[in-house]
């Protein structure tokens, strides 16, 4: 190949090796980016189930308030109710509905502290009751990040609770 043939030659194999480069490291970007977004949804999932199990074990402290021998449970919760801090605080325990009462208020605060909420006005949390099971069942939901923007999926747990 001749000296004037092979002009420009050098140029065209930087430009290539640039733009290998670039498409390289926004494949890194993106990677990165993608990781964050999935680390957080883990940290959201590890915080629903911890803080579900830890109301569980507050009910398995107050049997006579999570699953009495007559009557509902004093654990049920629809979501509607808004507690605040002097509910988390209380110290008049005198019966097993007061300290379900207060079980709530605290697990309510906590759940609003540590997880996005739902989108679209959706419920953070529920407490249901099985009859026919004899269970309650601690349903726990979060704004999914993994998705991002504003319309991201809603991501819940359930975790049943049986004496």
């Amino acid at each position: 190949m001749s000296r004037r043939a092979a002009a420009g030659v050098s140029l065209i194999e930087v430009m290539v090796a640039i733009l290998v480069f670039s498409i390289g490291m926004l494949g890194l970007a993106l990677l990165q980016i993608k990781g964050a977004q999935y680390t957080r949804e883990s940290s959201s999932r590890s915080t629903a189930v911890g803080l579900a199990r830890s109301l569980a074990e507050s009910m398995r402290a107050n049997p006579d308030g999570a699953l009495p021998k007559s009557g509902t449970s004093a654990y049920i919760y629809d979501g509607s109710t808004t507690y605040t801090t002097t509910q988390c605080n209380a110290t008049d325990l005198s019966s097993p509905a007061k300290i379900a009462t207060r079980d709530l208020a605290c697990w309510s605060l906590s759940l609003a502290k540590s997880l996005p909420p739902p989108p679209s006005g959706g419920t953070l949390a529920t407490v249901t009751q099985d009859t026919s099971l004899g269970t309650l069942v601690i349903t726990v939901s979060w704004a999914g990040v993994a998705n991002g923007g504003p319309n991201a999926d809603s991501q819940s747990y359930s975790f049943t609770y049986l004496q």
